[in-house]
């Protein structure tokens, strides 16, 4: 992400004729393993004597240093360090006799005389191999000196010039003005200079006219378009879902943070951060949040008989798969299925970076909707100008009201003596919608029928279940959450499919823990202690083939007064079971209640009418 800002130098090279000085230069140098030697390995003889142990012959391994020092069956080495002579390996490279050659000439490869040399020359230096260039750590080099000074404007130039040098060759002339301007326009905007500009750039005489003309082109905006149209095609960004109906995604936003993140040269460092774990990130800002739509960006799908698992482990492979190779410059996924055959990477580290992204809370199934859950909604700056007024005047009035209020007295009715002024009220929590902030999960995704085809007791919606074994669907995090009071009652209606009753059903609340449940059957399901708040049973199952209410005592469940429960779980153990309408039974006002607003807005008004 680091732009160079000044000096940027763009020349052609002029290759001519390598001299013979240049030739015996080159054999004086030490031979590079890795630049070398290890592409002439891997080109010729990885297939038969490489990291695939199926298909390696003669038990000779070429792709490691113990592999090339080890002895062979015959009682030779296949290397021999400073003794060419003595390697076998170099000794079936000239071999004329076709049954002793290597490579086989079946094999339909061949070295070249130069890259037999190479090899020998290698052996005679004491056959030193390294690491795979990709994994070691880089190291700064010092630039090395030049015969041609002139030639040097900054540091690059020196690592240019030196092995132009080397090569007998020398640079070719720079390029016109006209050549200068377009071919870097082209390289920083993806897009040829206009006329105008062209003009403009050659009338400029002055010294440093060619820095100027980089400046004005990084501050261009579609520098970051440019740019970003290779981060998204590595990041697999598309405005559609790419499989089944294909339909509309709308995280156009993120694409539009890349491009933002190029133009302001974020440091590539916060630039991996954000787009990994933006939302994960202490108070993270709705740009961190839009960020990590990185993730959100691989092919989904609602196909009909799809089966969710599978897809969920697509979804997570192609993470780790996009992952590693944008960011690690690696094909991990090879280690899908094995070992990784050419980097040092197992299937067990494979899974251990899966396991991350297989913490996403989100479904399966895409639902052939714009914006599948998880969302979030991201206003335009007027819009959140306008939240940010609206809030305040919801402020201002409450503290208006507040103050008249405070300027009036009035009489309480009478209240018999050892009653409550307040009679228990019901609140709905959930009913065709999860509460607010609510989370949705499950070992499968939640899954909601309408009353035109099945049993729906309140609304339009019944969420529903079928199970072989133990199954549940719940959700966490509802935001404001249910306030217990002393006494209160929690309740929900359920339908047991009469022809595929379960066995069990249990509900679960979550105060910051999962410890409040409430059984009905055999008490099969696992959880919690036995005839405690964490398992208590409520007795038989309700009837078959109706809806039926559930209460629960929050005392029953350990929810104390004061409790604020923020998840509901409904759980079953076999069968299909149908639930409808949840909530409590209670005298402590909850957020959003309709009765507590109007008891303010009663008073208020009698206030008026005494003043």
């Amino acid at each position: 992400m680091q732009r160079v800002r000044s000096k940027l130098l763009i020349a052609g090279v002029l290759f001519c004729g390598v001299s013979s000085a240049a030739v015996s230069q080159a054999q004086t140098r030490k031979v590079d393993f890795n630049r070398e030697i290890r592409p002439i390995l891997s080109n010729i003889c990885y297939k038969c004597h490489g990291p695939d142990e199926k298909e390696r012959k003669a038990g000779l391994r070429l792709d490691t240093a113990e592999g090339l020092a080890a002895q062979l069956e015959s009682g030779a080495h296949a290397i021999v360090p400073g003794k060419s002579a003595e390697s076998e390996a170099f000794i079936r490279l000239i071999a004329t006799d076709p049954n002793e050659k290597m490579p086989p000439p079946s094999s339909g490869k061949m070295l070249a005389p130069q890259q037999i040399e190479l090899i020998r020359r290698w052996i005679d230096e004491g056959a030193t191999t390294r690491g795979h260039w990709a994994f070691l750590a880089p190291v700064r080099s010092s630039p090395p000196p030049v015969k041609h000074e002139t030639n040097v404007r900054n540091a690059i130039d020196r690592f240019v010039l030196a092995r132009l040098e080397q090569e007998g060759l020398g640079p070719a002339p720079e390029a016109d003005r006209a050549t200068l301007i377009r071919r870097v326009t082209f390289d920083l905007t993806g897009l040829p200079p206009t006329v105008a500009e062209v003009d403009a750039f050659l009338a400029d005489t002055s010294s440093d006219a060619y820095e100027r003309l980089v400046e004005r082109l990084l501050s261009n905006s579609r520098y970051g378009e440019h740019l970003a149209r290779y981060w998204l095609d590595a990041a697999r960004y598309g405005d559609s879902h790419g499989l089944h109906f294909d339909n509309e995604r709308s995280i156009w936003l993120y694409r539009e943070w890349v491009i933002k993140a190029f133009n302001r040269n974020l440091p590539f460092d916060q630039f991996t951060v954000e787009q990994l774990a933006g939302d994960l990130l202490p108070n993270a800002t709705t740009e961190q949040r839009i960020a990590s739509g990185f993730n959100r960006c691989n092919v989904t799908t609602s196909e009909g008989g799809s089966i969710d698992e599978e897809v969920f482990v697509r979804y997570n492979v192609d993470r780790v798969e996009t992952t590693s190779t944008v960011f690690m410059g690696l094909t991990l996924g090879c280690s899908v299925c094995h070992d990784h055959k050419y980097d040092p990477f197992t299937q067990k580290e494979f899974y251990q970076l899966y396991s991350f992204f297989n913490n996403i809370a989100e479904n399966a199934m895409d639902g052939n909707a714009n914006g599948p859950p998880p969302i979030m909604k991201v206003p335009a700056p007027e819009q959140t100008a306008e939240l940010a007024a609206l809030d305040q005047q919801i402020v201002s009035f409450k503290q208006k009201i507040g103050e008249e209020l405070a300027k009036v007295e009035y009489v309480e009715p009478p209240v018999a003596e050892g009653t409550d002024r307040a009679a228990p009220q019901e609140f709905v929590w959930i009913d065709d919608e999860l509460p607010a902030g609510a989370k949705p999960q499950g070992n499968t995704p939640w899954q909601f029928v309408v009353k035109a085809d099945k049993p729906v007791f309140s609304g339009e919606k019944a969420s529903t279940r079928t199970a072989t074994g133990l199954s549940q669907h719940f959700f966490t995090e509802a935001s404001p959450g249910l306030k217990v009071g002393e006494g209160d009652k929690l309740f929900a209606y359920v339908f047991l499919e009469p022809e595929k009753p379960p066995k069990e059903i249990m509900m679960q609340w979550n105060d910051g823990v999962w410890e409040h449940r409430a059984i009905w059957g055999e008490d099969i399901i696992p959880w919690g202690a036995v005839n405690s708040p964490s398992r208590f049973g409520m007795g038989t199952l309700p009837e078959t083939g109706k809806w039926v209410r559930l209460e629960v005592d929050c005392a029953q469940v350990g929810l104390k007064p004061g409790a604020v429960i923020n998840g509901w779980a409904f759980t079953q153990h076999d069968g299909t079971v149908y639930w409808d309408k949840a909530g409590i039974i209670t005298r402590t006002p909850q957020a959003g209640q309709a009765f507590e607003s109007q008891l303010v807005w009663e008073n208020y008004e009698k206030a008026q009418s005494k003043s």
